[in-house]
């Protein structure tokens, strides 16, 4: 059988992205500028990604069935992604609502749907059918499906590399499992036992760790190493959403093609700056 060098376990949602000028406050109403509709989801953006830096990369997840669930399938496979492991289940996708202000910070909004029926069973399936070389995953899945994929990678001596996003608590085996963990900078500081030295902090507990510092580049910690790789920051006003998931996406890409962390990471930054490039032209 021939392995898949990347697998992604994660969600797939609808995003519905509308531009204020101002974010409204608790009973406020504020005009938008515009609003679209766009594929989105933690799992689907990373899976993308990667299948941009990398051929045979594959999504495991859940879509309701509905036209976003068609949609959505649509969309991950035309972006050269194997989606045989995304079920349908249900009647609704999940979705994600998005607010965009002018200085490009966002706000959001996501509801599972059926997103919450991806089962560990059927994650462990997918995982023993495709092999893959590199798992990447999220924390938008049930819980029980997180630790379903970081004791899959553990059995089978598989590179296991997790997003914790959103933040939630973690049992130590799967921190301890994560090579390498990526996080930004709140995320760090939740998992981290201390605030004066993140990287060495978050060592302490997995086995790699990548933290992200948006236009300060980020921060690769390895035992015995520590990389600090710089970026061109983006343009004020630029939304940067999901740069985050095209990031951790190539990142997988480039190890699963034997890269070293730290040369996998400053890859994966400069393909993150150029995507947020990219999207703020196609939106003039």
């Amino acid at each position: 059988m021939t392995s898949t060098p990347v697998a992604v376990v994660g969600t797939l949602n609808m995003d519905t992205v509308v531009t204020v000028a101002v974010r409204p406050g608790v009973g406020e109403t504020v005009l938008g500028t515009s609003v679209r509709e766009r594929c989105g989801g933690k799992g689907a953006n990373q899976a993308i990604a990667a299948a941009a830096g990398a051929s045979g990369v594959a999504l495991i997840g859940t879509v309701g069935d509905d036209d976003a669930g068609a949609a959505m399938l649509a969309n991950a496979r035309a972006a050269g992604v194997d989606v045989t492991h995304v079920g349908v289940k249900g009647d609704t996708s999940g979705r994600a609502f998005i607010e965009v202000d002018t200085s490009g910070d966002n706000r959001i909004v996501v509801v599972p749907g059926a997103n919450s029926l991806l089962s560990p069973d059927a994650v462990r399936s997918a995982l023993d059918a495709l092999d893959p070389r590199v798992v990447l995953t999220q924390l938008e899945c049930p819980p029980a499906v997180t630790e379903s994929v970081a004791t899959w990678c553990t059995d089978r001596c598989t590179r296991f590399i997790l997003n914790p996003s959103p933040v939630a608590p973690l049992p130590e085996r799967i921190l301890t499992a994560a090579d390498p963990l990526v996080v930004n900078e709140h995320e760090a500081r939740a998992y981290a036992d201390s605030d004066t030295d993140l990287a060495e902090a978050l060592l302490r507990r997995t086995t790699s760790a990548v933290i992200t510092l948006g236009a300060r580049g980020c921060i690769v910690a390895t035992p015995g190493r520590r990389s600090a790789i710089a970026v061109t920051p983006a343009a004020e006003g630029v939304e940067t959403t999901g740069a985050g998931d095209h990031f951790a996406g190539i990142l997988a890409a480039r190890i699963a093609s034997g890269a070293d962390l730290h040369d996998a990471a400053a890859q994966a930054a400069d393909s993150a700056t150029a995507y947020i490039a990219n999207r703020h032209r196609l939106a003039d």
